[in-house]
């Protein structure tokens, strides 16, 4: 917990790895708005040596319930990896410079990073789309706020919107409807029926992730 201009700031993050590639990884994010992702920045003996969004999927942070799991960064690094790891690195969220996290020193991780030579690798690096709805199975509790505000039908409006590009049927929005209400289904469980179906397979659509502005969800 952070202040900043008077306001309580619960900002949380932390500095990963460094790998062979010269990035330097980590996450960062807001505990009170999980789906908007924070700028960062990174300072080597008070030098910003890396900056860029947090905004990134992690499978692991999303078991450890961390900001839906899009709270990752991976920052190209502005100095050699021998000489960032001599020195103080600090973790700042940058339009505040709030402190997030300060080590001398860490890890250094073989990079994973494959050649984007396929439309499924670029797709697969492109950290404003979800590669399979899986990912949003953390966002439980962000569509029920939703439903909440907006209401059941705006939902169901905005999920056939978002997977099928298309306004819901009647009979879809009725069985939907009807699902959440008895708790037969949750509403991320509404997203991932509607992207089983033969329809979304066939539409190639890609989905936005739920930290850009064009997932329709976030009240």
């Amino acid at each position: 917990m952070h202040t900043h201009a008077g306001k309580i700031l619960m900002l949380r993050g932390h500095l990963d790895s460094i790998t062979s590639l010269s990035f330097i990884e980590g996450w960062a994010f807001d505990t009170d708005k999980p789906a908007t992702a924070l700028e960062v920045s990174v300072l080597w003996d008070g030098v910003e040596v890396a900056w860029g969004l947090a905004h990134r999927f992690r499978e692991d942070l999303m078991l450890a319930g961390l900001a839906l799991g899009w709270c990752a960064f991976r920052l190209r690094l502005e100095i050699p990896i021998e000489q960032a790891q001599t020195g103080s690195l600090r973790l700042l969220e940058r339009s505040s410079s709030t402190e997030l996290f300060v080590t001398k020193g860490l890890p250094y991780i073989p990079d994973a990073e494959t050649a984007l030579d396929t439309i499924e690798a670029v797709k697969a690096a492109d950290p404003t789309v979800i590669r399979e709805l899986s990912q949003l199975r953390q966002c439980d509790a962000l569509l029920t706020e939703f439903i909440r505000v907006q209401g059941m039908d705006a939902f169901l409006n905005a999920a056939y919107a978002y997977i099928l590009g298309r306004p819901a049927d009647d009979a879809g929005r009725n069985n939907y409807s009807r699902a959440i209400r008895t708790a037969a289904l949750s509403p991320v469980r509404v997203l991932q029926a509607l992207g089983d179906s033969q329809e979304f397979r066939e539409s190639g659509r890609m989905l936005a992730a739920p930290n850009t502005p064009a997932f329709p969800f976030c009240v």
